[in-house]
């Protein structure tokens, strides 16, 4: 069976308030995994009990670049506490980004990251947001260079399939570019809105993504993520864990449907 992760950011306030109690409710609904958004003032030795006594996993962090570059020792040995595999790192500042002026150094940082990542047995990944696909350099996007220029055993990227759409790019491509280091996909549903953004997050499988289309072509591709992530960043006026359990069923049943 496919395993499957709920992300903290959509939660981030309830987390505030009390982590503890949103990772037992998660556990509840049924999620295998957590993608943390960092430990919200908890002790990483708390987490972990935590997590061993409501039977999830934990997937990974989201780390920010400058606080990594500046703590990376301490950031990788409390990831590691908590049974992380993965950290994902954060964009740097627009500067830089391909085609800005401290790109160089990014690409050097990354380096570093990636490396001692690597050393605690764990894998740094790359988030996309939209902002990445819709700037193209040289007829390719940040994201591409990004991960053009990143040594593949350093820097794995964590595609999500909805930003991606989003910002004008096509999963497909992106998926099947990017095959053989895809260890963590991120399905981001949405539908259109008339609102300043365009468009509204959606439980997995109740939007406009093609979420079975993109399943399909991650099986047929043989890409075999270790981990696939139900992730919109707002429920809105919803009860949020009512919209995560939605995009759980959705994705149990699209797996044992296609399967």
């Amino acid at each position: 069976m496919i395993k499957i992760g709920s992300p903290l950011f959509i939660l981030r306030d309830e987390c505030e308030k009390d982590l503890m109690k949103v990772l037992e409710k998660l556990s509840e609904i049924g999620y295998d995994g957590i993608e943390f958004l960092g430990f919200f003032g908890n002790d990483p030795v708390d987490i972990k009990k935590k997590l061993d006594s409501c039977g999830l996993i934990a997937i990974g962090d989201h780390v920010p670049f400058y606080e990594f570059v500046e703590n990376t020792g301490k950031l990788i040995a409390e990831r590691k506490e908590i049974g992380c595999s993965y950290i994902t790192v954060s964009p740097p500042k627009p500067d830089g980004l391909p085609g800005g002026y401290y790109y160089p150094d990014t690409l050097q940082a990354f380096r570093v990251l990636g490396e001692k990542v690597n050393e605690a047995g764990m894998t740094m990944l790359y988030h996309n947001h939209a902002e990445e696909l819709r700037t193209i350099i040289k007829g390719k996007s940040i994201l591409e260079h990004i991960l053009d220029d990143t040594d593949i055993d350093l820097l794995s990227p964590e595609l999500d399939l909805g930003w991606i759409e989003i910002g004008g790019g096509d999963p497909e491509y992106y998926l099947n570019k990017y095959k053989n280091r895809c260890p963590v996909v991120h399905f981001k549903d949405y539908s259109p809105a008339n609102n300043k953004d365009g468009f509204e997050f959606r439980p997995t499988g109740y939007g406009v993504l093609n979420n079975a289309a993109l399943f399909t072509t991650i099986m047929s591709f043989d890409i075999k993520p270790e981990w696939y992530v139900m992730d919109h960043d707002c429920a809105y006026d919803r009860n949020i864990y009512d919209d995560m359990a939605l995009s759980l069923e959705y994705f149990r049943n699209l797996d044992m449907i296609t399967n």
